[in-house]
Order: structure tokens, then sequence, then C-alpha cells
């Protein structure tokens, strides 16, 4: 009975002129699981060259031309080997923007046409996936394209820029435009924060800067949330987005100016202190800033802006008193200025001399971070000896590969962290481990006497670079043979 049946599907999705047709016939095909079997029939192939000239041509009607494209890609996903072939053939309906998003009704054909977007990149494309999250109601297209749009970004920063204008011209025509947008945003940065965390992307400049008018500016149009829910929701995810941040690239957390976007939640409640619940959130967010200042202070770097950062993350005034003081008992490592700073709240003048003494301790730091830096480079990507250990322990022992594949991503992170802690210090390395160069006595020692112009590098030199990326200062001395 299925083989007629099948053979009746393949007719009618071959023959059938109606696109609701094709798509009911398809969608019976994949369900009795007859593609794998049959794909190779020629009324299969017939079905799929109508899906392939609608899509293709751009006078097509705007829906007709959306569900071609999903459709297409639709049928790949029980035909795997067959679809690099067929997301090839879809080139030309790519060479123009496509429709909005919001021309299909059904979230499923929409995820389909985010996916097409994912395989294949034109210049048009981040402006097109940046408009559909701003417009899309469904949790898997919104991630499909908020995906593409980071895998092709350059920074965060430039993700929260392809973000801004399209959430800056949204107009909710509902009953409470205000908290319908607020819900709107919540469930973006939920998005924006889970796809950021994964992925390898450096930060970028003015992150926390950018976050903050990414926000505000989508509010404007229609103010403040008023549904205290909403406030909440929102801001349980703002806080939740920032520690995303810092938690990842952690030289964000010594940057007063990451956690702006807070200020916006704060003015929703009345409360002296932050709402119960918002506390678990916020209270990650004052461990964040307390390690900033611990690491600042250890540097015998008092940063005031970080400080008073911590009374807004706090949300009282004398409950920030209280952890800078912890602060300053729980680490007698710091200098006693510092420790001072911490309790008082306030920055002593100092004599000209502490500059001069702040720089002498950051060349310190640099040196240290310049080893740091070797070190990071020196450890290689491991992603196959992690496939292949991945592969052995799910045979062997598959409780053991969660933390393999923690460790790869904790590795990652902190070597981003390093390169970009050495990069906002202007610190780059000259020279790799075996690598043969003409000698530099001003960037390298020798480990014995040089005979000839050429030398083999044992370690890489520690150096400062210039704005046009030119080798300046040593850091630190490289060691050559």
């Amino acid at each position: 009975m299925s083989e007629d049946k099948i053979e009746r599907l393949l007719d009618r999705f071959a023959q059938t002129s109606e696109s609701a047709e094709r798509v009911i016939a398809l969608t019976e095909l994949m369900t009795l699981k007859a593609l794998p079997k049959r794909a190779d029939d020629r009324r299969f192939d017939l079905g799929m060259e109508q899906w392939l000239r609608v899509a293709n041509a751009p006078q097509s009607d705007a829906r007709e031309r959306l569900l071609a494209i999903a459709e297409v890609i639709r049928a790949t996903q029980q035909l795997k080997k067959r679809q690099p072939a067929l997301v090839e053939r879809l080139q030309p309906a790519f060479q123009e923007p496509l429709p909005p998003l919001h021309f299909l009704d059904d979230p499923d054909a929409r995820l389909n046409v985010a996916r097409a977007c994912s395989m294949l990149n034109m210049p048009w494309l981040q402006t097109y996936r940046a408009n559909s999250i701003a417009l899309e109601n469904a949790p898997k297209p919104r991630a499909e394209m908020m995906s593409g749009l980071v895998v092709r970004s350059a920074s965060i920063a430039e993700v929260i820029a392809c973000l801004a204008g399209p959430f800056e011209t949204i107009q909710p025509d509902t009953e409470n435009p205000a908290d319908s947008l607020a819900r709107h945003l919540t469930r973006t940065l939920e998005v924006f924060r889970t796809t950021v965390l994964g992925s390898r992307l450096e930060a970028g400049d003015d992150v926390g800067m950018s976050l903050d008018r990414f926000i505000r500016n989508t509010m404007t149009s229609t103010g403040r949330p008023k549904d205290e829910s909403v406030q909440v929701e929102l801001t349980r995810e703002v806080a939740l987005t920032l520690h995303d941040l810092v938690r990842s690239r952690f030289s964000l957390a010594t940057e007063p100016q990451t956690f702006l976007a807070l200020q916006y939640c704060r003015k929703f409640f009345s409360s002296a202190s932050w709402p119960k619940d918002v506390l678990n959130e916020t209270n990650m967010l004052v461990q964040d800033v307390s390690e900033a200042l611990v690491m600042l202070g250890r540097m015998g770097v008092p940063n005031q802006e970080l400080l008073n950062r911590l009374e807004l993350v706090c949300g009282l005034k004398n409950r920030a008193q209280y952890v800078a003081t912890t602060l300053a008992d729980k680490h007698p490592e710091m200098d006693e200025s510092i420790r001072s700073w911490l309790r008082s709240g306030r920055l002593v003048a100092r004599v000209e001399t502490s500059t001069v003494l702040q720089e002498s301790l950051l060349a310190s730091v640099d040196e240290a971070l310049g080893l740091a830096l070797i070190e990071a480079r020196a450890f290689s990507d491991w992603s196959d000896a992690e496939r292949r250990l991945s592969k052995s322990l799910a045979v062997l022992d598959p409780n053991l590969l969660p933390l393999v594949k923690g460790m790869a991503a904790q590795s990652g992170a902190l070597r981003i962290a390093i390169e970009d802690l050495a990069k906002r210090r202007s610190l780059d390395l000259l020279g790799s481990v075996g690598e043969e160069l003409e000698f530099m006595p001003k960037y390298f020692d020798a480990l014995r006497p040089v005979s000839g112009g050429l030398v083999v590098v044992s370690r890489p030199a520690v150096v400062k670079r210039s704005g046009n990326a030119a080798v300046g200062a040593v850091v630190k001395k490289g060691l050559v043979e």
C-alpha cells in the first residue's frame, strides 16, 4: 500500500502546478521517508526543478519565491549528499536581496529560508539577516539568522551595529507597544548572548556603549515598558548578557562602560535596591566587577569609574561600600593605597612621580603578559586532537566527553582573552620558535656565540607595536641560537 501511495505522491509532486499541493506531497514523502530511496526518481527531479525555477526568477511572486527556497532546503534535510548541489543551484536566487521573511506565515518555512541564508554569503545578506531578526517572532528562524550574522561579523561590536538600525524602526501594532517591544528585545538579547558566547569573536571597540545605545534607541519609539514582569524579564536578560560578555571576554570587565546598559533598567524600579526577582543575575555582575577591581588593584591601578559601577550592580550604596571594604580586607597582597581607596571610595591625589611608578608597574605586567602570549600562541589548535580523542572516548568512556569538550572551549576562551589583553597593551611577538631570521641584538639574546647572519629562534621576543603595526620598543628579549 505504501509503495502505491509513494507512486501517487511522486506523480503529484512532479505534475501539480499548485505550490500548496507540491508542499503537501513533499511533506508526505518525507513522512514516509521515501526520499532517500526515491531521490533519483525523475518525477522528484521534475518537482524540484519547478521550485528552482520559481526561486531563481526575480519576477516571481514574493511569497512563492521564498516558499520555493524553503522547500528546496527542506527537501535536503533527508538528502544530505545532494544538499551542496541543490544549494549551488540556488545561487541565482541570491544575486539580489530576497523579499522579507514575513511573507511566509509558517515559521518552519522561514527557518528553511534562514538556513539557506546561512549556507550562502552575499554582501547584502548581513543587512537582510539583521532586518529578519528585528521582525521575527519565532525562536528558531531568529536563532538561525543570528548565527549567520555572528559567524560573518568581525566583532561583537559589529553585530550590535548591524542590529541597531533595524530595531530602531520597529513599531509594534499592539495594545501595549512598549511591553511588546521590550519582550521582543528580551528574546533577541537571549539569542544574541547565547550565540556570541559560543563564538570566538573578539569584542571590538566600545561594546558596552554600543549595547547601551542599542537598548535605549530600540525603546525610544515606545518608551519604557509598563508591565512589571516585562521590566523584570528585560532587566534579567540585560544582566545575563553583560555577565556572559564579561566571562567570555574578561578584559571587558575592567571597562566601566561595559555595564552602562544596566543603568537603563535601573530606572524601571522605584525601590532602593534591585527587586528580588533579578538579584541572582545582578549578583553575578557584582562578582564580575569585584574580580575586575581586584585584578586592577593587584596591578596597582585604581579605577574610580569602575568602583562607581559597583554601586550600580549592587543596587545600594551601602552594599557597594561593604563589598569594596570586604575586597580590601580579603586581599592584603594589594598595595595599601589601593586597599585604602576601596575602603573609602575616594582616590587620594598622588604626586607626579606616581605616574612614573604606574608606568613601571604596567611595564612589569607587560612582560608577564608577553610571556603568557608566547604560551598562548604556542598552544596549537587541538581541534583535530579533540576530534580523535572524542572518538576514542565515545567507545572507552563516554562520560569523559563533556569534560574534553569543556576543556577545549575553556582553552580557546583563555587564548582569546590573552590575545585581547595583549592587543590592548599593543603587545605582539617577533619571530616564532624554529623560525630562521637575521640576528637582531636589539630584540634577541644569543644562547651561544653567533657565527654568520642567520639564527634560529628559541623564544620569540615580546615587542610593542605602533599604530601602523611597525615593531617598536622591546618588552622582553627573545632567545636565538
